[in-house]
């Protein structure tokens, strides 16, 4: 998906694995049963459930001994990708490659929702007619696995990532709400927002949560609410359905968007469609 790979993988039996080629990307292995003996930069690692392994794209990297049974999440996040989210993210240059601690402790609520993350997408992709697709869909989601790695992993960029943002310029936010209104049918994400609106990713989104009291994207969810509604409202029940509206703008759980609609307009999105005229 776009800068991102997944691989659910189990071999049958005990395997060797040995990577020759250059690399230009980040890997981690996020072993979900079971374990794995890895060697990566000279670090003997030992990946398991409660404990990841990140390998850079500089160095070797071998796996010793992969146990047959054992069901890995294999990730990897295009070197260039991840660099830049994160020069957006601290505002500045940063150094390449990344210097991301090696192992990546599971045990924390973040590092939990970023796995489950991974593996909700990874099941999607195995869809056919995944709404993974649709890049309204799947250029949010790529940002936050991105941004999501970041902020679990270790690296010595950690405390700029946790320090408070300014809350940027009035006159930045009213723009980043133009573009949301003007381009909601389009993948808008944070760290377009902000390129657009010539602010770091962070400022951007204090400025939304001290002013709007929600994030940008979060912004951009009820502007396509509010079109998914007009779009019910308005369409012919015979010829068109909630899946499909619901789909056409960015929302993947047809629950929570019945549930989110519901909230806001007081009505289900089937009954919202049934009063169409």
């Amino acid at each position: 998906m776009g800068p991102i790979t997944l691989g659910d993988i189990t071999y049958r039996t005990d395997v060797a694995l040995g990577f020759a080629e250059a690399r230009a990307s980040y890997h981690i292995n996020v072993p979900l049963t079971g374990w794995l003996e890895s060697r990566h930069r000279g670090v003997q690692m030992s990946p398991s459930p409660a404990v990841a392994a990140i390998y850079r794209p500089d160095g070797e990297i071998t796996v010793n001994r992969w146990p047959g049974g054992t069901r890995n999440l294999a990730v990897k996040i295009d070197q260039v990708a991840l660099e830049r989210a994160l020069e957006s993210l601290v505002d500045g240059p940063v150094d390449s490659p990344i210097p991301v601690t090696a192992e990546l402790p599971l045990k924390s609520n973040a590092a939990q929702r970023w796995v489950r993350l991974l593996l909700m997408v990874q099941r999607h992709l195995d869809r056919p007619d995944s709404v993974l697709g649709h890049s309204v869909v799947s250029v949010p989601l790529v940002e936050s696995l991105i941004h999501g790695f970041l902020l679990v992993a270790d690296h010595p960029y950690r405390e700029q990532l946790a320090a408070p943002a300014g809350s940027g310029r009035p006159a930045a936010l009213r723009h980043a709400m133009d573009i949301i209104e003007a381009r909601a049918h389009l993948p808008l994400t944070t760290s377009t927002l902000a390129r657009q609106c010539h602010v770091s990713v962070r400022t951007l989104q204090e400025g939304f949560r001290r002013h709007l009291g929600m994030s940008p994207m979060a912004s951009v969810r009820a502007v396509r609410l509010r079109r998914a509604h007009r779009d019910l409202s308005s369409a012919d029940p015979a010829h068109s359905t909630v899946a499909v509206i619901a789909k056409r703008w960015g929302f993947t759980h047809l629950g929570r968007f019945a549930a989110a609609h519901k909230t806001t307009y007081g009505e289900t999105p089937t009954q919202a469609l049934r009063a169409a005229r």
